[in-house]
């Protein structure tokens, strides 16, 4: 068993950036995917662009300059880049000498969702469009985020997101008691896991019960958990009033951001009482099972750092489904376009991995 925290994922997917609303007009950010540094910006008309972050003259980060109109100009020199990043105008140069024929790379980006979107490494042609959520956005439906950046390696967060029988470690904050797996599929693109969670009656399974409008006086409420691992990111739905969505973009080998939006079901009649449940949910569940994900993360990256070709015992099928895709998309990835080296900087070759 070679060392997960030696996986990469495939970069010729759709990861999110940033929240579009975190991108105003005529502002920059610094993106990290894998090591390397993306720019995005929004141009004065409001369009969003990527673009590799580096100056072709001394390759001093972009997004650290200002953006002029429809152009990202170098903090160093003044140099401005178009939306294409072709070099467009150098603040000293001679008007009627022809400007050098420049570039810096430029990276597909599309906002959806409510998040803006890049592929690290185009391919041709180019992934399907991002998830679209705009079904649960509005109406009967009402949303909050619980975005967090975790300080571990993105395939320890993957299974852990995609493994519901963890819930010793969240026993104080669980909002439910039992779990059975009653289904799993899995083939090259997708890992689907049916659950059956039943929630009793501790303050967390009670929050749960009243902000999905369950019957309170009952002793106990049973509800199917469905999870989705659409690589490279994973969604899950609670009975017919829960949908938390979580988008990632690993940083770096031991860092990745987590775009995460859950979204409830609220119609007219309940709307206010889930609504005041809500930040109850929010801190006092969701917040500190993320605080205790965050933990055990780290701690599992540790074994698999000190431990990396000891067998382990996964007896959760989703979980190892997950880890088998996973794995499989990496293999896959290197053996197309081969070693990563210095392009992705943020992970090493696996072990046994394709050469």
């Amino acid at each position: 068993m070679s060392n997960l925290c030696d996986i990469g994922v495939d970069p010729r997917c759709w990861y999110p950036a940033c929240r579009s609303d975190e991108l105003g007009p005529e502002q920059a950010r610094e993106v990290r995917f894998l090591g390397r540094s993306f720019v995005v910006f929004r141009d004065v008309h409001g369009a969003v662009h990527c673009l590799d972050n580096a100056c072709a003259h001394r390759r001093v980060a972009l997004h650290e300059g200002e953006v002029r109109d429809c152009r990202i100009v170098c903090p160093y020199h003044g140099w401005e880049y178009g939306p294409d990043g072709a070099l467009a105008r150098i603040p000293y140069w001679e008007e009627e000498a022809p400007l050098p024929r420049l570039r810096v790379r430029s990276f597909p980006v599309v906002e959806r969702s409510g998040l803006v979107w890049f592929v690290p490494e185009p391919a041709d042609p180019l992934p399907p469009q991002p998830p679209d959520t705009s079904q649960w956005d509005g109406g009967e439906w009402f949303s909050f985020r619980q975005d967090r950046v975790f300080p571990n390696h993105y395939g320890v967060g993957l299974v852990n997101g995609m493994d519901y029988t963890h819930f010793h470690l969240h026993r104080k904050y669980q909002p439910w008691s039992r779990l059975r797996l009653r289904d799993l599929e899995s083939d090259e693109r997708r890992v689907f896991g049916a659950y059956e969670v039943t929630s009793g009656q501790s303050r967390a399974e009670r929050t749960l019960r009243m902000l999905l409008g369950s019957d309170r006086d009952a002793s106990t409420v049973t509800y199917p958990l469905e999870v989705y691992y659409d690589y490279p990111h994973h969604h899950a739905r609670l009975g017919d009033g829960m949908v938390v969505w979580a988008f990632f973009r690993p940083e770096s080998r031991d860092r990745v951001a987590v775009y995460i939006t859950l979204y409830i079901k609220a119609r007219r009649g309940t709307r206010r009482l889930r609504q005041f449940a809500e930040p109850f949910f929010r801190r006092l569940v969701l917040a500190r099972i993320q605080e205790q994900d965050a933990w055990i993360g780290v701690r599992e990256q540790i074994a698999w750092e000190t431990r990396p070709d000891e067998p382990r015992c996964e007896l959760n099928p989703v979980a190892a489904a997950a880890e088998r895709l996973l794995r499989s998309r990496w293999q896959s990835y290197v053996e197309e376009a081969g070693p990563p080296g210095d392009r992705w900087p943020g992970v090493r070759l696996a072990h046994g991995a394709a050469r």
